[in-house]
């Protein structure tokens, strides 16, 4: 099976900092490497895009990313604050 990266943008934060934001998914394939975007990364100031391929975070529940990840957190955050009585 074929490693499977995160296929992340810079952000630039208010603080000078940057925020790495996951746009995608990256995998090789038999005749290079395939990207599929979730959504789109949008140019810096200099008109320029980039896109950086990493290795999943394990998420310790400290916030990283987790490999094989589906969205992340989103569905713990609705099992912690519903329960068993999630209406959706």
């Amino acid at each position: 099976m074929a490693e499977r990266l995160d296929a992340m943008t810079p952000r630039k934060k208010k603080d000078g900092g940057t925020f790495w934001h996951r746009v995608g998914t990256a995998w090789e394939g038999e005749k290079g490497i395939n990207i599929v975007f979730d959504s789109l990364p949008l140019p810096d100031a200099e008109g320029r895009v980039s896109v950086s391929l990493f290795k999943p975070r394990d998420n310790g529940g400290n916030g990283q990313r987790q490999q094989g990840g589906n969205g992340g957190g989103r569905q713990q955050q609705r099992d912690d604050q519903w329960g068993e009585d999630a209406p959706f």
